[in-house]
């Protein structure tokens, strides 16, 4: 037996440890058998093909032991015997499916997925349970963020009970959510605080800071606009880049600027390092919209009095700008922090941040979007570019 099929049907293997769910996974011989018990009931897989919705049955270990014909197309499968043994995350191609020793579900990152939490909690129900997926996955050479309304429900055929999965992809309402909330509140907000200040104006009151006041928030205003239609074009593949060189120092100049009249940054120290001084051959304006992303979160993480930190500093032959803030971010955020639609605010249409840091900076920059975070020495998120 190959070591693929040894990790996926666990023969031959000790019990591995997990952080969440439990790691035991049936042999191919266990696997064959709970096939032939569905196979006495033709009128299920019936069912299950005729639906649109995507669709999987698992055994009590939660390994696949069938898939419908949308399914395998979605996965470029041609056919369901391909996906035995494995578990879901494993078939789709998440970051997460290997980091704990048994495979999907068995990792810390795994506790905080709804695909995993559902199929739990309808296995200890018996009931059905519906839970909402975020996963990073990779597959077709490329990385997708995939959101996911996933059901599971038990169903029972000869004495054994088997859990049938059906996904709901999310992603075009979420994106309708991002655009309504940047759209009908952010922006809003923007043009509210655009026609206060140019009422101000009209009265005769205060002019010369009104007209600052209106500069500036129009500036805001432009720049929501843009970050949304980039957003836009990069996830369909079209966004078109503008190669010049940039100044890092330049760049952290626009930056800091861009978040000075916003009321995060009332009661917060801001200190601004410069160290690289080599030029970067890059888009400048999308650069500057991955690093005014992480000022803004670290702005939002921090107390007033509290300071952020922003630099650029040589790193690996290139450069790495970065910004820093006090705070800690807890594990069971750090494992989703980059994933789309994920966020620790309330509302819908949020959690576009740091996704857009890592599609702008890694896909159409070419460069690397990480962070570190501990409680001794806070949370520095940054991009490195050569």
């Amino acid at each position: 037996m190959d070591e693929v099929s040894r990790k996926i049907f666990g023969e031959g293997a000790p019990p591995a440890p997990t952080r969440f769910a439990p790691p035991e996974r049936a042999t191919r011989t266990e696997v064959e058998a709970s096939i032939e018990a569905l196979g006495t009931q033709p009128a299920v897989q019936e069912l299950l093909e005729a639906i649109e919705a995507r669709v999987l049955i698992l055994n009590r270990q939660r390994q696949i032991l069938f898939g419908n014909g949308a399914l395998l197309e979605d996965l470029g499968r041609q056919d369901a015997r391909e996906l035995l043994g494995y578990r879901p995350g494993e078939a789709f191609g998440c970051v997460h499916a290997w980091d704990g020793a048994a495979g999907c579900g068995t990792s810390e990152a795994c506790a905080t997925c709804g695909w995993a939490i559902a199929i739990l909690a309808s296995q200890e129900n018996e009931r059905p349970e519906e839970r909402e997926c975020l996963m990073t996955v990779q597959r077709r050479g490329s990385t997708e963020c995939l959101e996911l309304m996933v059901k599971a429900s038990p169903m029972r055929v000869g004495g054994e009970t088997f859990t049938v999965l059906s996904l709901r992809d999310l992603r075009d309402q979420k994106r309708r959510e991002a655009l309504e909330q940047v759209f009908f509140h952010d922006l809003l907000n923007t043009v509210a605080g655009i026609d206060g200040w140019a009422r101000a104006i009209v009265r005769g009151s205060r002019s010369e800071k009104a007209a600052g006041r209106i500069a500036f928030l129009t500036e805001e205003l432009k720049r929501e606009i843009l970050a949304q239609r980039a957003l836009l074009d990069a996830e369909r593949g079209t966004l078109e880049l503008s190669l010049a060189p940039v100044a890092p120092s330049a760049v952290l100049d626009v930056v800091s600027k861009m978040l000075s009249g916003n009321a995060i940054v009332r009661g917060k120290e801001l200190l601004v390092t410069c160290e690289a001084h080599e030029p970067l051959v890059t888009d400048g304006s999308l650069l500057i919209r991955v690093v005014a992303n992480m000022l803004k979160n670290a702005y939002e993480a921090t107390q007033e009095g509290g300071t952020v930190r922003l630099g650029a500093r040589p790193a690996g032959g290139g450069c790495e700008l970065y910004v820093w803030n006090a705070g800690e971010i807890p594990a069971r955020v750090a494992s989703q922090i980059f994933q789309r639609s994920f966020t620790t605010k309330t509302g819908r249409g949020r959690g576009l941040g740091t996704f857009s840091m890592k599609l702008f900076g890694e896909r159409y920059l070419g460069g690397t979007v990480a962070f570190e975070t501990s409680a001794d020495a806070g949370t520095t998120f940054s991009i490195r570019l050569k």
